[in-house]
């Protein structure tokens, strides 16, 4: 299946909703750089590949260690993420595709009044996520940027 088949069977609203509070936390918790609490929604051997890496980031502790030199890199920078085209599809009892374009702003850090907010890049989001204990987690995250701030 692609991100265009319409024959996709969508989710119950209960269940998009919860997709939904589940990409507000993450994106709160990575927009505050908080790498471990971000390593905790994925699954312990979870995995993240951007279309620009040579190779995934496995394990939380992996994924802890590349917010923190994301984290570095900003200093001095705050990011925000915005999901929007959120698709969610029951693949089985605990899992669930979901599909978002999430796009990245950037501003100074310091008020809005004094700062100017820059889009720096849009990105299609494909995951695998798993429900565990109650809540859901990563199991697998692709992210293709389509167009990047300069």
């Amino acid at each position: 299946m692609n991100s265009h088949d319409l024959s996709t069977k969508l989710v119950p609203g209960d269940l998009f909703l919860e997709i939904q509070q589940f990409y507000s936390l993450q994106l709160k918790i990575l927009d505050r750089g908080d790498g471990e609490q971000w390593a905790q929604t994925f699954t312990p051997e979870g995995v993240f590949q951007a279309a620009d890496m040579p190779e995934p980031l496995v394990g939380r502790e992996i994924l802890v260690k590349a917010i923190e030199r994301q984290s570095a890199l900003h200093e001095g920078l705050i990011l925000r993420h915005w999901v929007g085209q959120l698709t969610v599809e029951q693949l089985d009892d605990v899992t669930v595709r979901a599909q978002s374009y999430v796009m990245v702003y950037v501003t100074p850090d310091r008020t809005l009044l004094n700062g100017e907010v820059h889009f720096r890049h849009h990105t299609l989001c494909d995951d695998e996520l798993v429900r565990s204990n109650g809540s859901w987690l990563v199991r697998k995250r692709f992210v293709e940027t389509d167009g990047a701030y300069k």
